[in-house]
Formats: structure tokens, sequence, C-alpha cells
């Protein structure tokens, strides 16, 4: 691969605030592309606004990135991690020189000039432009300014603009197609603010160029900036980068995905016990199609798998009940000592003391639960019995299973089959309860769910034979005695 080959990517976030689900998706595709072409990854930090950039928002980027393994080449310091690659600082705070410079260096070869307009001069020429049904534009009352016409204006403040030129700006977007615009759209754009700060199309451009980005993907929401961006890439004399316009990530109901919105917080979907693989995976199908009908892959599936190629125009509306479907397609996918140790924090969280358990009784436990949750969270219901005595009995459980007639009599059948049982096994506790529906012309539902219900307190949890055997004879014997007591103090209908 020759040096115009090389890839580098970049993802650029402000850290202004949390991690955005669509941030999440760029930073993905932008990973998947350096990973499979063995490109470099670059963590870059947005952080020119003072009043909101904040350095506990840049930890949440980290930490969600981390979270979502995506791990990056060259990017900032954070705590005791060091900066890392030949193209830093690698956040823009830090890079205000360059911006300077650079800016300076666009004046002098008469591609960007010093505007003194005022404020109040500025917002005037918008309100005439309100009045006369016209979109606003700078009249270009500046642009040429003689050397003697500047200095007679002394140490006024003054924002520096960029001169658009004549001509035609074409984009040849990998997503998106050509994008050709008419220079002349645009009015001359300022570069930098009256109190010496880049804009953004400065910062970005200069960054990009600098760092020698080869490919520039990212939402296409920034579409319209492309165009003032290869104006400012030529101009500056830096390669342009190839361009990928990426679809925005829409709500359930196909609109943006509001901050506001549980959910547009990457880490809402962790807290909510999400596998960060199973979001991964479904990010990528936001935009990226495989080329066949699947829908499941692993981190190193996709590497293999992804190419730009494939990226689609088409927004992606946000369709939750199809991510719990993924996630439990990969929780399935653990061994039981990987779903175990996933599991162990949230059922601490929970108050349960899991300290005084084996950890293979943990991953047998974590094993019997796999077929049935859809998210980490859920194992806390299916289990908390496990670790505490039975206090409460679901109210309509009970008055399904425990308030018909006869229900203590099958209750005293169950203990009778429970105590007579030699071998506590599930194998065993499955044949014993098969046999007695075949002898006594019960159904075995008519058995497995008041036994449940005694045992688990609940009406639906890991199947009955394993848990019994997990919770073992002698707590399942007292659970059933407690059971028939509570039967017998509510009282049964009438036969």
């Amino acid at each position: 691969m020759s040096n115009a080959d090389v890839v580098r990517v970049r993802i650029a976030p402000s850290p202004t605030g949390f991690f955005h689900i669509g941030n999440a998706k760029t930073a993905l595709i932008n990973w998947l592309y350096a990973r499979k072409t063995g490109g470099t990854f670059i963590l870059r930090l947005e952080d020119t606004d003072v009043e909101r950039s904040k350095e506990e928002y840049a930890g949440v980027v980290f930490e969600a990135l981390h979270w979502l393994g995506i791990d990056w080449d060259e990017g900032p310091g954070f705590g005791a991690r060091a900066e890392r690659g030949e193209y830093g600082p690698y956040r823009q705070s830090r890079r205000a020189e360059t911006y300077h410079r650079e800016a300076a260096r666009l004046i002098e070869e008469g591609k960007a000039y010093k505007c003194f307009c005022t404020k109040e001069e500025l917002e005037a020429a918008r309100e005439q432009a309100a009045r006369e049904k016209r979109p606003p534009r700078y009249s270009g009352k500046c642009r040429n300014l003689t050397s003697a016409e500047i200095a007679a204006r002394g140490d006024a403040p003054y924002a520096i603009r960029f001169k658009v030129p004549e001509g035609v700006t074409e984009i040849h977007d990998l997503v998106q197609g050509t994008v050709r615009t008419e220079n002349r759209e645009f009015d001359d754009f300022v570069i930098v603010k009256p109190n010496g700060d880049a804009i953004f199309h400065l910062a970005v451009v200069v960054d990009d160029g600098l760092m020698k980005i080869s490919h520039v993907i990212r939402g296409d929401d920034h579409l319209t900036n492309a165009t003032r961006h290869v104006m400012l890439f030529k101009a500056l004399g830096y390669p342009v980068p190839k361009f990928a316009h990426l679809p925005m990530v829409l709500d359930e109901h196909g609109k943006k995905y509001s901050k506001r919105l549980h959910g547009a917080n990457v880490l809402d979907w962790r807290e909510d016990g999400f596998l960060p693989e199973a979001l991964v995976n479904y990010l990528v199908l936001l935009g990226w199609t495989p080329g066949d009908n699947r829908e499941l892959f692993t981190r190193e599936e996709l590497i293999e798998l992804f190419s730009l190629e494939r990226l689609g125009q088409s927004a992606g509306k946000f369709d939750v009940k199809k991510l719990q479907w993924l996630n439990g397609q990969h929780l399935r996918r653990l061994s039981p000592e990987e779903l175990r140790d996933r599991v162990l924090p949230l059922l601490e969280k929970a108050g349960l003391n899991v300290s005084a358990k084996s950890p293979e009784w943990l991953a047998h436990m974590a094993a019997i639960c796999q077929e049935k949750i859809r998210t980490l969270n859920e194992i806390v219901d299916y289990t908390d019995f496990f670790f505490r005595d039975i206090e409460t009995y679901e109210e309509k459980a009970v008055r399904k299973q425990w308030k018909s007639p006869g229900a203590g009599d099958r209750m005293r059948r169950v203990r009778a089959l429970l105590d007579g049982t030699g071998a506590w096994t599930a194998e065993t506790l499955r044949g014993v309860y098969e046999k007695e529906v075949a002898a006594s012309g019960l159904s075995l539902g008519e058995l497995v769910h008041p036994t449940r219900l005694a045992l688990t307190g609940k009406s639906v949890g890991p199947g009955l034979f394993e848990l019994a055997e997990l919770l073992g004879k002698e707590t399942c014997l007292a659970r059933i005695d407690r059971a028939i007591q509570y039967i017998a103090k509510k009282g049964e209908v009438p036969a």
C-alpha cells in the first residue's frame, strides 16, 4: 500500500455532554474501516467551546468508546493515559496557535481578509435582508480594503473571512454520490472570530489536513459544510480527503434522535443491561448491509465483511425490539462463565450476597437463565430468590394456582414427591414429575406452576427442575412447607 493509499480516519466529538448514539455509529464506521484496511483510527476532541466543554465530558467520551470496544491508535491523553500519535495535540483547545498561523497564511496569499464590520453593522444588514425577503449574505465590504485602509483601522477588532473563489466545487461522496455546488451560492464566511477563536470550518480542515486524514466519514448533517471545507482544503494546499456522509440515526418515530430521549446517550444502553457487542452489531446495520440476509455478527466478522461500498443513503430508524432480539442472541453466544462474570456486578448492585456461592454454582445459575433473558438486568428478577427467602408471592399467580379447589392437596402431593426424591438433579426431578403426571392424570403444568410459585414467589423464571437442583433439597422442602402453610392460612376455594 502506497502512502497515498494509507487510510487515516477520525472521530471528532465535542466533549459538551454525553456521547450521542449517532456519534457512536459514526465512530464505529470509521473504526471498522480502519481495522479492515489496516489503517489508523484517530480520536480528536473538538473542545474549543470553552463554556460547554468539560474534562468530565471528555471522560464520558473515553468511557463510551471503551465500553463499545472502539480503541483508537492516536488521540489525547486522559487521566493516567498519555497522548499518543505524531500529529497532536489531539485537542482543538491546544491547537489555537496552529489555526492562527494557517489563517495568517491565507491572508498573506490573498485567500482570506480582515473584516472590520461591527456586530451592529452585520445585524443591520441581516435585518435589511429580512425586510427584503432575501437570504442574508455578507456584502463583501471589507473584501478589497487596501493596505492603507487596513492600517488606518489601527487596533480595531476584526474577524477573518475566507475569500470564496469563483467557479464550482464538486465532491464525489462515497455514500451520497456526486455533489456539485456553484461557489457563488456562498458568501465570504468567517473563519476566525474577532476574539481570535477559530471557527469550526477552519479548525476541522486544518486538523484534517495536518493530521493527513484520508477519509472524512461523518454524519450527513455535515454535507452542507463539505463544500466550504473542500474550498478551504484547496486554498490551504492540503490534499482533499475522500468524503462519506452517513445518514442520521432516527428515533422509533422516524425523527432525529433527540438528546432528550432515553437511549440517545450510548451509556443508557449499558445501564439497561445491553451488551456492547449487541449494540455494535445493531448500529452497523442502521447504515450498512452485508449483502445477504444475515443480521448477527461478531466484531471480528464485521471487520472482515465491512466495506464502504455497502453503506446506504437511507436513514436508519431505531427499533428497540430488534436491538433486544440481537442482544438476546449475543447473550446466548456467551459461555456460562462469561455470562456469570457480566451479571455478578448487577446482582451485587441489587444487594444480593453472591459471595457465599462458588464460581461453578454461579456459572450454572447463569446458564439456566441464558435462554430466557433479553438483557443482563433481567438476571436479577430471574435469580434473586436464590439469595434470599421468599417473603411475598405474586398475587395474580396466587389467585390462579393456590385459590382453586384442591390447591393444598396438590402442594402436599408435590411435597411428598420431592421428599421421596433421591438423586437431586434436574433430570431426576423431571422424571419424578413426569411419572406422577402419568399416574395421577394431572397435567404437568398443574404440578410445575404451583411448585415454581412456592420456590421462587413468581410465575416465570428459569426452568423449574434446573432451579430446584441449584436451590437444593432442603431449601426446596422448606419453601414447599411455607407454601402449604400460606394456602391453609388464606383458605382454599371450596370444592
